[in-house]
């Protein structure tokens, strides 16, 4: 009973205190009333006992299973364990390898090392056609991401049109001037004066 309030209390403090940390860090926080803070840590506790209670059932199970048989059936059921923890630990290691490389490779092709984490590991092949796939996708959608950006309207050029006053004829290019002088003959004259 003691080693559960001391459970609780050290629950308790590290909510607290992560819940402090946070308000400090961020003005706008939810606080939690006592209530709810028991709610949450009864939660977590229940769900801690669940699990060690799942893990009890099965190794009692395992050990009920292994009295009932015989010693060349315990030791061929051992073996098959170890070979199990062999086999699952050297796929272990061999996606662990893998995603080194292919964090390499994405790293020597240009592109974000972030990709590996959506990589299948199951074997090199697979992995290297993975990271075909994902480059050929990653390209095309920076390209399509580049093409919407850059499209737009053209700027316009602000024309004089016809019966407009100018405010400031000297600035206007060349281009303006002569389309001024085809539209309207009249309004360049008054502006510059003659031909």
């Amino acid at each position: 009973m003691d080693e559960q309030n001391t459970v609780e209390t050290t629950a308790e403090n590290t909510v607290e205190t992560t819940a402090v940390e946070t308000e400090q860090a961020t003005p706008t926080v939810k606080t939690f009333t006592q209530d709810e803070l028991n709610a949450i840590i009864d939660k977590r506790l229940e769900r801690e006992r669940r699990d060690a209670q799942a893990r009890i059932d099965k190794a009692v199970t395992e050990a009920q299973k292994l009295a009932k048989m015989s010693a060349d059936e315990r030791a061929e059921h051992e073996k098959q364990a170890h070979e199990k923890a062999l086999a699952d630990r050297e796929a272990e290691i061999t996606k662990r390898e893998l995603r080194a490389e292919a964090k390499s490779q994405l790293s020597d092709k240009g592109l974000p090392v972030e990709l590996a984490e959506i990589l299948p590991y199951t074997d090199a092949d697979t992995t290297n056609a993975a990271i075909v796939a994902t480059e050929k996708v990653f390209r095309a959608a920076v390209e399509k991401g580049v093409t919407e950006r850059l499209k737009g309207n053209a700027p316009k050029v602000s024309q004089p049109t016809q019966g407009t006053t100018i405010a400031e004829p000297e600035k206007l290019s060349y281009a303006q001037r002569a389309e001024l002088y085809q539209k309207d003959p009249s309004q360049y004259k008054k502006l510059f004066g003659g031909e």
